[in-house]
């Protein structure tokens, strides 16, 4: 077996210290995951593209690389959770413990509080990871922490919030032999923060915004792995087709809510499965189709499509009209039109017309659009089960910025349609600054822009949080107005 030492070549900080990180021999699973945590503190990076990258380069079987996803993306989705419990047993300061060794604790809780691996099992192999990086004189204190967390759990189940109570799924908390949360009656903020591991100013903002079942849906649906979305090109096959095929490879379908979409169950390695290469199908959430829908785009039309990357609503733009409208993919790097372009080709679309414009807006064709669609960059809070890392990078004091740069993605794709033409505005987030709030700005402020119909998903409501506006031009409209909302570029 191969095995690989990653070194950092930095320190990383915790809370009160500052220590170089150690080296990590990969040779388990949860070496890997520890490995990719280790590197995610240190540089930012999405834990997917660390777990890709690390994956390359060691020799670990099919269920040792699939622990390590579990156990490095639940870690890193439940850390709030998880530190309150270990806080509740860990006698010293948190600055007084090494970052590895915390990383080393927080795997262990996840699996011994979220994971499928044996309470002893769980504390035994994490109890070998001290030595996988060398420090043996952390067996003891992990081993001492991991099995007072063990006589913490109980097999009962609540069926509500209470302190003493940690959610696993919806409707189903598992109880705690002490009260460790804050009182979900006198600081629900606190309380949902920390049992449904969310920053506080997410926590805060949810609690005001959501009536309380779809606070405690979307609690959950952040919590849990997401559900695998897959669009059918209707062009090239059919569901019926598109589903026997999986049959008979084993993976279980379930019809989705629109006529093209379908959920897997259960899939494996995305690009092995049948029906991939010969481009009939494409991974899409449900909520991410709504958008193109929404614009409805007709043989014949001119379609901009602004912000294209990586392409998915892109071709699906283009297989709505059957392929028979001209969309103009654009971005602003050759290497996010190639991840486009890779889409477009694999699915047999021909109708895809790709564009590189600059950050300000130049090199957009100057034509008179029929339709267009603005997917604008974002806080990413609606789809925080798909992007685990996007809970804790959320800062509300940067969403000025970001409605500063929506907004003017917006008027850019506006002053390019046709008086009567219309323009869908689409998000991932549920934050009102980056929707209905920005929507009613800009509709104040520009008189030919009207909104038609908005769409506002919830997460868990079944899909992922997602937002989408129809504005339509005025059919007796000059060149759009440009207001001032402040400083910003297309991105």
């Amino acid at each position: 077996m191969t095995r690989r030492r990653i070194q950092a070549r930095s320190a990383v900080s915790c809370p009160g210290t500052t220590e170089a990180l150690q080296a990590i021999r990969i040779d388990s699973g949860r070496a890997l995951a520890l490995a990719v945590l280790q590197q995610h503190d240190l540089t930012g990076r999405f834990v997917a593209e660390l777990l890709a990258d690390l994956d390359s380069e060691h020799t670990l079987s099919r269920q040792e690389r699939g622990l390590a996803f579990d156990v490095a993306v639940g870690t890193l989705r439940r850390r709030r959770t998880i530190d309150v419990l270990l806080k509740s047993q860990v006698r010293r300061s948190r600055g007084d413990v090494e970052p590895d060794l915390w990383r080393i604790l927080q795997t262990g809780v996840q699996q011994l509080c979220f994971g499928r691996t044996p309470d002893h099992a769980a504390v035994d192999a994490t109890v070998e990871l001290t030595r996988s990086v060398d420090r043996p004189r952390w067996s003891g204190f992990t081993n001492g922490i991991l099995r007072a967390i063990t006589r913490q759990l109980t097999d009962r189940f609540e069926t509500g919030p209470a302190r003493n109570c940690v959610p696993v799924a919806i409707g189903k908390y598992r109880h705690l032999n002490s009260d460790v949360f804050s009182c979900p009656l006198t600081a629900p903020v606190d309380y949902f923060g920390e049992a449904f591991s969310l920053p506080r100013a997410i926590a805060r903002r949810w609690q005001r915004q959501m009536r309380y079942p779809d606070l405690l849906t979307a609690g959950f649906h952040s919590l849990n792995s997401p559900i695998t979305g897959m669009r059918v090109n209707m062009l090239r096959t059919s569901i019926s087709n598109v589903t026997e095929a999986l049959a008979a490879a084993d993976v279980v379908t379930e019809p989705g809510r629109l006529e093209e979409s379908l959920r897997l169950k259960s899939a494996g390695r995305i690009e092995m499965l049948p029906g991939y290469a010969d481009g009939h199908w494409t991974i899409q959430d449900e909520s991410a189709m709504l958008p193109t829908h929404l614009l409805n785009p007709q043989p014949g039309e001119l379609i901009l499509d602004l912000c294209a990357a990586p392409g998915g609503k892109t071709t699906h733009l283009a297989e709505i009209s059957g392929d028979q409208a001209t969309i103009y993919a654009t971005d602003v790097s050759e290497e996010r039109l190639q991840l486009v372009q890779n889409n477009v080709r694999r699915l047999g679309l021909s109708s895809v017309v790709l564009r590189r414009i600059e950050r300000d807006g130049r090199g957009l064709p100057e034509l008179d659009f029929d339709g267009a669609l603005v997917d604008v960059p974002c806080s990413n809070t609606g789809v925080l089960s798909r992007r685990p890392e996007a809970r804790w990078r959320f800062r509300e004091h940067e969403l000025q910025d970001l409605t500063q740069l929506q907004t003017r993605l917006l008027m850019t794709a506006f002053d390019r349609i046709r008086p009567g033409g219309r323009l869908v505005y689409s998000t991932c987030s549920i934050e009102p600054e980056e929707t209905t709030e920005l929507i009613r700005n800009v509709t104040q402020a520009v008189p030919s822009m009207n909104l038609r119909k908005e769409e506002m998903s919830l997460p868990g409501q079944p899909a992922d949080g997602a937002y989408a506006a129809l504005l339509v031009r005025d059919v007796r409209a000059t060149p759009a107005e440009q207001p001032t909302f402040g400083p910003g570029s297309v991105s």
